[in-house]
């Protein structure tokens, strides 16, 4: 079974000055940056100052291996720029033009230099390559590449004092670190510089070529040859895992009718019916609908194929979801108590922020109407800074049900069925089977927060006919994760939504 060998390097100070072809911090450091470090290490090392030998064939492997997965702390430029002058390397011309009677400024002879540093939120950060059990090759270097992590002190600037480390992890161990996952081959993301066959040589000719830059000829005339710049190297494009994964969505919170403070549901009885209802407010707004062709409205909007029956298959998981939000409330020494529904969040699947934008921009001041034809709410759009909002979207690692999971299927009064049902609806909604083994899952009936009512008494829509049985879930993943997250067999209706 494959496992990942994983270069670990720990920042000693909370910042890194490292930066792009762009001039801008450049976050995370790029694997390119790691195998520099690497050569520099190996040839302090094993003390070959002037061309590496006992490393060259490690470093040569690894240089063929597919670009790094990387795990790291968040990071963020800082605000500012802060600009430095550095003095020039002139000190003997201007000491000989002294000496002849000359008034030169040494002060003169300077360079503007910027410093733009990443304000680092951890320490660490991880580069894992992925190793087959059966690489023979591998065998050979396993001492010899964490030998030379182990040497290895600086990562970007000469500033950026580092600890290195690396070792074998298997998937389970590697799901486990925390940090922002990068992971590579995307088509558009951020481009890191990647090693790739030939990168150790011509590490090794810029090096030989930055000894012999100056030269001198037969009458003592010192010449200075141009070091020329890295070129065996390929760029890689890198996105954080949860970008691509991430719905976008828009908030409203709930105004009574006369626009006169919030409207309020009671959650275990309502639910089903604020979903229902802004489900029937999207589909009202959503008329003219500038995506039929790819996404009709009977699909993304409504869950159905054409026929009025649920659609089925992979289209299932395209189309909108209606989210009523439980209110989070702050009782002091009591903790946070989940109450009625004051908000509403609408949320599309990746990659569909055109058709979110549609629906936002025309349910805003849109009034919530119930089968009756009654006026139950008018929607007002929520600023993503509200406090309640971040609970549900915010990365955390540990999640709980504010409303309960409906399973996809019977579990027979089996724990271990329903255990196996539960994961299958984490599955279901996207979530890596990986992940799920590194993630610590629990459930019963009774809710795991304050103000959370018995599974079972919280009303199911008529429509579909979802006979499962319904628990709460309380999960910790292994690194922290953002919302709005909903999982079972209802959560395109509001069920199965969970808190960080």
């Amino acid at each position: 079974m494959p496992s990942s060998l994983c270069f670990t390097i720990r920042f000693l100070q909370p910042y890194s000055h490292a930066r792009g072809d762009r001039g801008e911090p450049e976050w995370p450091p790029s694997p390119l940056r790691l195998f520099q470090a690497l050569a520099a290490a190996a040839a302090g090392y094993w003390n070959e100052r002037m061309r590496l030998a006992y490393a060259v064939p490690a470093l040569e492997w690894l240089e063929r291996q597919p670009s790094p997965e990387v795990i790291a702390a968040p990071a963020t430029p800082a605000s500012t720029r802060r600009r430095h002058y550095v003095p020039d390397n002139v000190g003997d011309k201007v000491g000989k033009s002294w000496s002849r009677g000359g008034s030169e400024d040494i002060a003169s002879f300077r360079t503007e230099k910027d410093v733009w540093p990443a304000n680092l939120q951890g320490e660490a950060i991880n580069y894992l390559f992925t190793i087959r059990d059966d690489d023979p090759e591998f065998h050979q270097h396993k001492e010899t590449l964490p030998t030379a992590a182990r040497a290895v002190t600086h990562l970007g600037w000469g500033i950026d004092h580092v600890v290195g480390h690396a070792a074998l992890l298997s998937k389970e161990e590697a799901a486990r670190l925390p940090g922002d996952r990068w992971l590579p081959g995307e088509e558009l993301g951020e481009e890191l510089r990647t090693p790739t066959h030939g990168t150790l040589v011509d590490l090794m000719a810029k090096h030989q070529a930055f000894l012999s830059r100056l030269q001198r000829d037969a009458r003592g005339n010192e010449s200075f040859l141009p070091v020329p710049p890295l070129s065996a190297f390929r760029v890689t494009s890198y996105r954080k895992a949860t970008e691509s994964d991430l719905c976008p969505y828009a908030a409203f919170q709930i105004l009574k009718p006369e626009l006169v403070g919030n409207r309020s549901f009671d959650t275990p009885r309502r639910v089903r019916d604020v979903a229902a209802w802004l489900r029937h407010a999207v589909g009202q707004v959503c008329d003219g609908w500038p995506f039929e062709s790819q996404d009709p409205v009977e699909a993304f909007v409504h869950g159905h194929d054409g026929q009025s029956k649920p659609i089925k298959g992979q289209r299932a998981e395209r189309r909108f979801m209606f989210l009523p939000l439980p209110s989070i409330e702050r009782r002091g020494e009591r903790g946070n108590y989940v109450g009625a529904i004051r908000r509403v969040l609408l949320v599309a699947p990746p990659g569909c922020e055109r058709q979110l934008d549609y629906a936002r921009k025309r349910l805003a001041g849109f009034e919530l109407v119930d089968m009756e034809g009654e006026i139950r709410g008018v929607l007002n759009l929520l600023s993503k800074s509200d406090w309640v909002l971040r609970q549900y979207t915010q990365p955390a690692t540990s999640w709980s049900t504010v409303t309960p999971v409906v399973l996809p299927g019977h579990d027979d009064r089996d724990p271990d069925k329903a255990a196996e049902l539960i994961a299958r609806a984490f599955r279901q909604a996207g979530f890596a089977p990986e992940l799920l083994r590194a993630t610590q899952i629990d459930f019963r009936k009774v809710g795991f927060l304050p103000g959370v009512d018995h599974a079972d008494r919280y009303e199911l829509p008529e429509q579909p006919k979802v006979k499962g049985p319904r628990y709460h879930v309380q999960v910790r993943f292994p690194h922290a994760l953002p919302g709005p997250i909903a999982v079972g067999a209802l959560r395109y209706r509001g069920f199965g939504l969970m808190v960080a």
